[in-house]
């Protein structure tokens, strides 16, 4: 079953505290159902997992979230189904900015080369760029 707006809207909150809480600590341990739910998502249910993409770009589209967002969901589902999602992404990325430069973060590593053939073109056209609006130069490191 499709998830709800409303747990959409949860999860996404959740997960930018999670990405905002420190590693170690309980309070990290109690948000732990999130990286599970993320990761169900991606694997099983392609469209939830970019409506909650969306979700998050929606309510922080900093360069850390950006980078934290496309160096695991995004990619993850990019990955796993790219033949069926890649359509969406390229209309998403022609209409709102926020996601272009999202795109603009992936890295081929395990893309299948047909998705990456397609990725290329809005990565060309939108640089990763850091909040300051510099060239972005490394990709930190998931917390994930």
């Amino acid at each position: 079953m499709p998830m709800t707006s409303s747990d959409r809207q949860r999860l996404a909150a959740s997960w930018l505290t999670m990405q905002k809480t420190p590693a170690l600590g309980a309070a990290r341990e109690d948000l732990a159902w999130v990286v599970e739910k993320v990761w169900d998502l991606c694997d099983d249910a392609p469209n939830d997992a970019f409506e909650f993409i969306l979700a998050v770009l929606d309510r922080d589209a900093s360069h850390a979230t950006l980078a934290i967002l496309c160096a695991g969901p995004l990619e993850a589902l990019l990955r796993k189904h790219g033949p069926r999602i890649i359509g969406r992404v390229e209309r998403c990325a022609r209409r709102d900015p926020n996601f272009a430069r999202l795109l603009a973060h992936v890295w081929q590593s395990a893309l299948p080369k047909t998705i990456w053939a397609r990725v290329t073109p809005v990565r060309a056209s939108h640089p990763a760029r850091d909040d300051a609006g510099g060239p972005y130069l490394a990709r930190p490191a998931a917390s994930y």
